[in-house]
């Protein structure tokens, strides 16, 4: 098999179910306890093999500085954000929130960088996000946060955001040359540790819980969700470029929508299939634009 297709299948089989995953990490532990140790534990793994193999590890000040903002963005605020929004989802429609994240790019690029997208690119979004309408439109015209579901996709999209806004901190610090793997496991770190003071400080309970659907599903998002997932998506950026790359983002949600039909029960319907094809097709365009 040529490297690049198993490079591009690995990572989508590392990631596409991670969606339903995360179901399995809550109920007892809270899921912002859930989501310190999931990265916590990602971290302490990337930076053991970053000395084993001897990367750089030593940054500046400067440096921590911008990879702890990345954490906190990519590692902690999204995250957290995106358990909760699995407690009202299921998970392929989640990942369908996230499926946004390329047109959210293009807005905090126009906004932090004056990037202005070609017509194409705003096209792309355009049918992307008139997609995602389709799709949840009786919840977003019904819109109430005391609906569980448009609770739910509020908390997806703005999970996404707060992911774009990681994004574009991680495209300065590879900018700026700092390695790629090493910054991972650093702000994995930071992100877990940030979090982690946070939960002291509201008090909120360090549970555990012992089933072996919990542990196995740590595992899961720890090492294959995090650190060969990560590791896998930083190798084929690096083999065929960032916007070849990114084509992992849109068919994830079509493995996500797979796994949620066989395991929870999600019955596809015209509307939903019309909405993935335009998010699917609004994608594509934008990177092929960009």
């Amino acid at each position: 098999m040529n490297s690049t297709i198993f490079l591009f299948i690995a990572t989508l089989l590392c990631w596409g179910p991670t969606w339903y995953v995360i179901k399995f990490q809550l109920g007892i532990v809270d899921p912002m306890v859930s989501v310190f140790y999931r990265f916590f534990l990602a971290s302490l793994i990337i930076l053991g093999f970053c000395l084993i193999k001897n990367f750089r590890i030593k940054f500046s000040l400067k440096e921590h500085f911008y990879i702890a903002v990345l954490g906190i963005f990519l590692f902690n605020i999204n995250y957290v954000i995106f358990y909760l929004s699995t407690q009202y989802l299921i998970s392929g429609f989640v990942a369908l929130c996230f499926s946004s994240i390329l047109f959210m790019n293009v807005i905090n690029n126009i906004i932090f960088h004056r990037h202005l997208p070609s017509v194409m690119t705003v096209l792309g979004g355009t049918i992307g996000t008139l997609g995602l309408i389709f799709i949840f439109y009786d919840e977003i015209s019904n819109f109430t946060f005391s609906s569980t579901t448009s609770l739910g996709i509020f908390l997806g999209i703005l999970a996404t955001y707060f992911a774009s806004l990681g994004n574009l901190v991680s495209a300065y610090t590879s900018k700026i040359g700092l390695p790629v793997v090493p910054v991972t496991g650093y702000g994995m770190l930071y992100g877990s540790i940030s979090l982690l003071i946070y939960l002291l400080i509201t008090g909120v309970p360090f549970e555990f819980d012992f089933s072996l659907s919990y542990n196995l599903s740590l595992v899961y998002l720890s090492i294959f969700g995090s650190v060969f997932g990560f590791s896998l998506y930083l190798t084929l950026i690096k083999k065929i470029g960032s916007n070849d790359a990114a084509y992992v983002a849109i068919i994830m949600p079509l493995i996500a929508l797979l796994v949620s039909t066989i395991f929870e029960g999600l019955i596809w319907n015209l509307s939903l299939m019309i909405g993935a094809i335009m998010i699917i097709f609004g994608n594509i365009l934008i990177l092929k634009k960009n």
